[in-house]
């Protein structure tokens, strides 16, 4: 337990030297910049000198670096910015005991007040939602509206935005001891942004090469069209030499004797039936020739179903023919 004990004052000291070495580090840091800020004001060159008297500030809030700041801002104008800091340096002194340099404070703001200038920002009649005011790139407050503020002398920018609408920017210049009024105008609503329009890209038609199936189809129902013909040729000869014997025998007329009228009608119908079969070959082959050539033609792109035909013999009591079937 005091083992433990030991370790954390340990630690405790070693951070509070730390600190301590942190504190004196600022501490000189600004004691030297402070010095720096004196010289440079007593050579009357307080432009230069407030920049510094800042500094040292930050590194060490102390009030007589306080006052000096202030009594550098009022030296250059910034009457409002040194009232300020006078006030806070009244605050600070009293509480710490100080009343010297606390009545000396109050002093030197009571005799800025009357050199003062104040600016009033009032909002739009309809402010938007979401409406932000600034002044000199600080951020005024929706209580701040309306209200007359010191500002330092000189010229003062004040700008106002809200979601949705243009931003606004006006600048007024004040003077010692008077109060200006700047109207913040209505803003005006941002122009919808247009759309850009949708370009749809025309579908990309791939050309897909002609099957070479239905060309080959064709080109078999072609053939088989010729050689139907041909068959339909050969039995019209055969038809043609049945009637040519049927006359001889019978004579022109085709009036059959007695002794020779079996053979003589079995002439005539066996002339005939070949003639029906000559007319049905040729009038199916050029059927078939016909649709070869349409095959061919009109092949269709490899993504379509497939083409089949053939050729059929039709028997029936009337006779006998031939037919097409398939798909196209």
């Amino acid at each position: 337990m005091g083992t433990v004990m030991g370790r954390v004052v340990s630690v405790f000291i070693v951070l509070s030297l730390a600190a301590a070495r942190a504190n004196a580090q600022n501490g000189a840091i600004a004691e030297q910049l402070f010095n720096e800020a004196r010289d440079l004001g007593k050579a009357g060159k307080w432009e230069e000198a407030c920049p510094k008297f800042e500094a040292s500030f930050k590194q060490d809030p102390a009030l007589g670096t306080r006052l000096n700041l202030a009594n550098c801002y009022e030296r250059i104008g910034k009457l409002a910015s040194a009232w300020g800091i006078y006030k806070d340096a009244a605050t600070f002194a009293r509480k710490s005991n100080d009343a010297k340099r606390a009545e000396y404070a109050d002093k030197q703001a009571q005799l800025l007040e009357p050199r003062l200038p104040k600016l009033t920002i009032t909002a739009p009649a309809n402010p938007p939602a979401g409406l932000t005011v600034q002044r000199d790139g600080a951020p005024v407050t929706a209580p701040e509206l309306g209200l007359a503020l010191y500002v330092d002398p000189g010229e003062h920018e004040v700008t106002a935005s809200a979601p949705g609408f243009e931003p606004s920017s006006q600048k007024i210049t004040v003077t010692e001891g008077k109060a200006e009024t700047l109207a913040i105008p209505a803003l005006v609503a941002k122009p919808e942004e247009a759309k850009p329009p949708i370009i749809t890209a025309p579908p990309v038609v791939e050309e897909v090469p002609a099957s070479p199936t239905r060309k080959y189809i064709g080109l078999g129902v072609g053939g088989a069209g010729l050689v139907a013909v041909g068959v339909g040729l050969v039995f019209g000869k055969k038809a043609m030499s049945a009637n040519e014997d049927a006359k001889s025998l019978c004579g022109p007329e085709l009036q059959c004797s007695s002794a020779n009228f079996a053979k003589g009608k079995r002439l005539i119908e066996d002339g005939r039936s070949k003639a029906t079969l000559s007319t049905v070959f040729v009038i199916g082959g050029g059927a078939a020739i016909a649709a070869g050539v349409v095959l061919f033609v009109t092949a269709p792109r490899a993504t379509e179903r497939a083409t089949t035909a053939r050729i059929v013999p039709i028997v029936d009591s009337t006779g006998a023919g031939i037919g097409f079937a398939g798909d196209f």
